[in-house]
């Protein structure tokens, strides 16, 4: 079975995050990696992704580069047959 990498940038989300990642968790699909990209976000963002228990999520920090950059970490990072954003 093919593998997905899903990149997720963040920065400022955190409203939306756990939802989001919970969302992409609760597919029926389960052969996927999450990359989660902390792109230096100043709330409280990254906190709550660690929070959340699954061992496909992969927390990334790098210094803030924008969405683009912070797309092109998550290539770099990406094991999987397949990319989503």
């Amino acid at each position: 079975m093919k593998t997905v990498s899903i990149i997720i940038p963040v920065y400022g989300v955190e409203k939306y995050i756990a939802s989001a990642v919970q969302s992409v968790i609760n597919q029926t699909y389960q052969n996927f990696e999450v990359l989660i990209i902390d792109d230096e976000s100043p709330d409280q963002s990254v906190n709550i992704c660690r929070k959340l228990s699954d061992n496909r999520i992969n927390i990334i920090h790098q210094t803030n580069r924008g969405l683009a950059g912070a797309r092109n970490t998550g290539i770099r990072h990406a094991k999987g047959d397949y990319l989503a954003f």
